[in-house]
């Protein structure tokens, strides 16, 4: 799985103290560790509200449509995922479960192969793209883009990062909590995605 950065608010630390400052009129007290020390204050109270104002973006490629189901439930994140109905998704390979022995996988991918064949003769013979993609398994890769506020971040870190979660979503969680620390420690250094 790839998870590339597209887009993040520039200097989100300081916009975010910034807009927290206004409440009090307290901007001018406004430097990088200030505004990390409040930042960090403001999340130990649970005032993230203000966490609101600042915003990342993903290119996820490589992530099984399983996974991406799980992903696309949480309502306050844009997504755009590529359509099976218009795209020609042939060439998407099937994402292996880490709990597969070697002979579980091979029967998988020669099922998934047989599935791949099946959709290009369905579409042969003038099936829509639209129909034939219902024989294809829900492992089959696929790519999106989620858009997030920092507050919605947090919140799918904490929960699609946790124990519980499942693996591939896990993955997940901790690269773009990797990102989202290298850019903003303050909002996300108190996070950790579970092994």
């Amino acid at each position: 799985m790839k998870v590339e950065l597209l887009h993040i608010t520039p200097d989100p630390e300081a916009l975010i103290a910034r807009c927290a400052r206004v409440s009090h009129r307290s901007e001018s007290k406004s430097s990088l560790d200030a505004d990390r020390e409040l930042i960090r204050k403001l999340i130990s109270w649970g005032h993230e509200s203000v966490l609101e104002f600042a915003s990342a973006t993903f290119l996820v490629e490589g992530m099984s449509r399983a996974a991406a189901n799980q992903l696309t439930r949480h309502r306050l994140a844009s997504f755009v995922q590529e359509s099976q109905r218009f795209v020609d998704v042939r060439d998407r390979a099937l994402v292996r479960p880490p709990t597969l022995t070697e002979e579980q996988w091979e029967k998988a991918r020669a099922l998934h192969r047989r599935a791949v064949e099946l959709y290009e003769e369905l579409i042969a013979q003038g099936v829509p793209k639209e129909d034939a993609r219902y024989i294809l398994p829900i492992g089959t890769e696929t790519r999106l883009v989620i858009s997030a506020n920092f507050r919605e971040w947090r919140h799918i870190i904490r929960l699609r990062g946790a124990k519980a979660a499942q693996w591939e979503i896990r993955r997940f969680a901790r690269e773009a909590l990797r990102i989202l620390q290298e850019h903003a420690p303050a909002v996300f250094s108190d996070l950790e995605v579970v092994e």
